[in-house]
């Protein structure tokens, strides 16, 4: 068993990967160390932070030998320490690099997790926009009432003077009010092309559609790769005019507007009330379309109709038994996995196969630069049916 390790002692460490969570694997005696601020093929000097059994926490407190994609972070308040935001983890790293890792982080996890020996994992499409691209901010408020983010792992609020990762109107916001937002817990700002807060929605204007999202709707924050990611996922559902597709977890209509070209029916299955409500708006002159508003895992197993394909978009926490179990139990020939978390994406494909699918592609897309968090688009076919 790996001896503890001194949190006063200083430890110089050769690190290997990128993991997802944002940190580099390092190992020492045998024990796995997870340092943030490193890249692979540094060698550095940590700090250790949080010994455990099996693996350790550290940061960097010096690089002693710098990787060629190690860059300056271009935020004042990026950093690993206790002061710094924990809203962007990668900053320090070049972003062409960023895109390698993602694409390797996922491709991992699928061989670890979902036991997939060799995953069909492409090359993760770029963001467009790298800089000020989220369209929506949930600031955590300081008891002065200062907006910012949490530190890395811990409820203590950092507050910003500036954020180069946010659309410009919302960094506007956050200088005007750096000092005046009412006293709260926190606030949550999204810009838009147009907003009514009368009725506390925001309207995106995407291809030829404008599609209204509540307050307290879900919707996708990097406004320059949602049309990228609609385009992925109607790519590889292939809906046909004879077909009824299935939109689980379809949040405001996103897919399902831009399905009504190709699809027969569509149906979506949401358990948001806000989320349904603009579904009905955004899709209210489309006869083809209807939403059964309540959780995935009780509604597709209730649906008494041949489903062709459906396109699957969970939260973190991913499908799950029961959904992949109503999937199979639908005899559902084409699925489309939209995951932000390949940990529980892989947990999931590998329910799939076991069930009889096969993988045909897994898709990352960079929806987050400057952070740990990846989007993929899997699409999956029932064995039988499969064309490999």
């Amino acid at each position: 068993m790996p001896s503890p390790l001194d949190p006063a002692r200083e430890i110089t460490l050769r690190l290997e990967a990128m993991t997802y969570g944002g940190e580099a694997l390092g190992r020492l005696g045998g024990k796995a160390i997870f340092v943030s601020g490193g890249l692979p093929g540094e060698q550095v000097r940590i700090a250790v932070e949080d010994d455990r059994t099996r693996f350790a926490r550290a940061r960097v407190i010096e690089v002693i030998e710098p990787s060629p994609d190690r860059i300056a972070p271009r935020c004042p308040h990026f950093g690993f320490d206790s002061t710094a935001c924990g809203g962007c983890h990668w900053q320090h790293i070049d972003y062409a690099a960023q895109l390698r890792f993602k694409t390797a982080i996922v491709r991992e996890q699928l061989q670890r997790l979902g036991h997939v020996l060799e995953p069909p994992v492409r090359d993760t499409l770029p963001s467009p926009a790298i800089w000020h691209y989220r369209n929506h901010a949930q600031f955590h408020l300081t008891r002065e009432g200062q907006p910012g983010f949490q530190a890395a792992r811990s409820h203590r609020v950092v507050p910003l003077e500036e954020c180069p990762v946010i659309e410009p109107v919302l960094e506007d916001w956050l200088k005007s009010n750096r000092h005046s937002v009412k006293r709260a817990s926190r606030a949550s700002v999204r810009s838009g092309h147009s907003s009514d807060r009368t009725s506390g929605a925001t309207r995106f204007q995407l291809k030829d559609a404008t599609l209204r999202v509540s307050d307290e709707s879900f919707f996708q924050v990097n406004t320059s790769l949602i049309e990228g990611l609609i385009d992925q996922v109607v790519m590889k559902l292939d809906p046909q005019p004879h077909e009824t597709i299935v939109d689980a977890y379809c949040g405001v209509g996103l897919f399902s507007r831009f399905l009504t070209a190709r699809a027969g029916r569509i149906v979506g299955i949401e358990s948001s009330a806000s989320a349904v409500h603009d579904f009905r708006m955004n899709l209210a002159g489309f006869d083809q379309v209807e939403v059964r508003h309540g959780p995935v895992e009780k509604v597709l197993p209730q649906l008494d109709i041949p489903i062709a394909a459906a396109v699957f978009d969970p939260p973190r926490a991913g499908c799950g038994a029961r959904v992949i179990e109503a999937i199979v139990a639908q005899r559902i020939d084409r699925v489309v996995y939209v995951s932000c978390d390949p940990a529980t994406l892989a947990r999931d494909v590998r329910q799939l196969i076991d069930s009889g699918y096969a993988l045909i592609e897994v898709q990352p897309l960079d929806l987050f630069p400057h952070t740990y968090h990846i989007e993929t688009i899997t699409l999956l076919r029932r064995a039988n049916r499969a064309i490999l």
